[in-house]
């Protein structure tokens, strides 16, 4: 028979702890009047629980229902309803990209700006004084490369005056000995008077050919020096240029002409690089409406699914890779922009994913009785029968095989294992 039946007993009252570990140790005493009152005490429990179940009487019985559903034979939708949500298709974040205190806000929620707007100014005392203190390292050391380039004429003017003074100097030692071989050939000097004046020619060939090579050699060390100096110059004025833009970010500007929304920045807040402040829409950018849907349908989903609104029908284009909390983010777009014309970012829509046509087939309403084995009602007997099935879909079950249109199905939790069960 199917009759389940829950019935409600009543629990027999449990007796209450005395807390006796609890006390501090008593005095001995006597066991026997203690004995007494426990015994007087458990009788009492006991007839006043028999004289509340006998006043009660038995708990009622609560019958569950069998619910039966009548296949149907007719249109079957393999759709999904959804909730989705509007957003713009070009839409830029507005992050904090210096840290400091709000000096003044130059925009409102809500409002359009145009591309290059000023919308905040921040206040940075840490970075103006890391800027004053890059920019004296950068002059100091352009004074210090200058007083070397200084220090490099000077001692290439004196290296010059030297040349030309050794040079004088190999001239004469080379007229000296042309004079004194002459004077030896006519034999008016001794031959050792001629190689002194040879030597003394020789010594100041020598002596300009060494200045020659040392001048070479410090002037590469001191153009090699220079060079360094001009590099590091150089780095620092870069930096100095990545301080003054970032001076310059403290002044935040609109990337984007649009509407400005959730921008709620207040004079005097403490603002971090990275901090989320809002974003800007793009109103010429058109919409699209942004649904999560169950990762039990990502397998299903794919780009050209149609989905119907009350806006006119949508297309999904893209389904997002991350799964987050059971749900994957999909993203449609209408296919007549005209026809998200009187929405706005953020209103909700209702959706119905379509992921196959409309067909004609057999379903039944769906429920836990609904398995690839279910009872049938005949008469007033169930019969367990196999059957095949199909889709699950807005609440019902295609059915492919197994049943004709108008069988009596229970769709309820079934009662037991039984093939024939007799309903009452």
């Amino acid at each position: 028979m199917l009759r389940p039946l829950m019935t409600v007993l009543p629990l027999p009252p449990s007796i209450a702890p005395s807390g006796a570990a609890m006390d501090r140790p008593a005095p001995a005493r006597s066991r026997r009047p203690r004995i007494v009152a426990a015994a007087a005490a458990v009788v009492t429990v006991l007839v006043g629980g028999g004289l509340a179940w006998a006043w009660r009487g038995p708990a009622p019985a609560v019958a569950l229902t069998p619910q039966f559903a009548a296949v149907a034979q007719g249109e079957f939708r393999d759709e999904l309803a959804l909730r989705g949500r509007v957003e713009p298709m070009r839409s830029v974040q507005l992050d904090a990209t210096e840290s400091g205190r709000v000096e003044a806000v130059l925009a409102r929620d809500g409002e359009v700006v145009e591309a290059g707007a000023p919308l905040y100014r921040l206040d940075s005392p840490e970075r103006e004084q890391l800027l004053l203190q890059r920019a004296a390292e950068v002059a100091q050391q352009m004074a210090n490369a200058s007083a070397q380039r200084s220090a490099q004429a000077t001692s290439l003017a004196q290296s010059r005056r030297e040349l030309a003074q050794l040079a004088s100097g190999v001239e004469q030692a080379q007229a000296e000995w042309q004079r004194q071989r002459a004077l030896a050939d006519a034999g008016f000097i001794s031959p050792a008077a001629l190689e002194q004046a040879d030597r003394a020619r020789r010594l100041a060939t020598t002596l300009l050919s060494q200045a020659r090579e040392d001048q070479r050699a410090e002037a590469e060390i001191r153009a090699q020096s220079l060079a360094e100096m001009d590099r590091a110059v150089l780095r620092l004025q870069g930096g100095l240029r990545l301080l003054e833009r970032a001076q310059e970010r403290l002044l935040q500007r609109a990337p984007i002409a649009g509407q400005i929304s959730g921008f709620q920045l207040q004079v005097g807040a403490s603002v971090r690089a990275g901090d989320r402040l809002g974003r800007i829409d793009d109103p010429d950018g058109g919409l699209r409406v942004v649904a999560d849907i169950d990762e039990f349908y990502l397998s299903r989903l794919r780009p050209g699914l149609r989905a119907d609104s009350e806006r006119g029908p949508l297309e999904l284009v893209q389904t997002l890779p991350q799964v987050q909390d059971g749900k994957v983010r999909a993203l449609l777009r209408w296919r007549d922009p005209a026809a998200a014309a009187a929405l706005r970012p953020g209103q909700a829509l209702d959706l119905k994913l379509a992921f196959t046509a409309p067909r004609q087939a057999m379903s039944l309403p769906d429920g836990p009785g609904v398995q690839a084995r279910l009872y049938v009602r005949q008469g007033d007997r169930l019969f367990r029968r196999e059957v095949r099935l199909g889709g699950r879909a807005a609440g019902r079950v295609e059915v492919l095989a197994g049943l004709r249109p108008g069988d009596q199905v229970l769709i309820s939790q079934p009662p037991s294992d039984a093939d024939v069960l007799a309903l009452p």
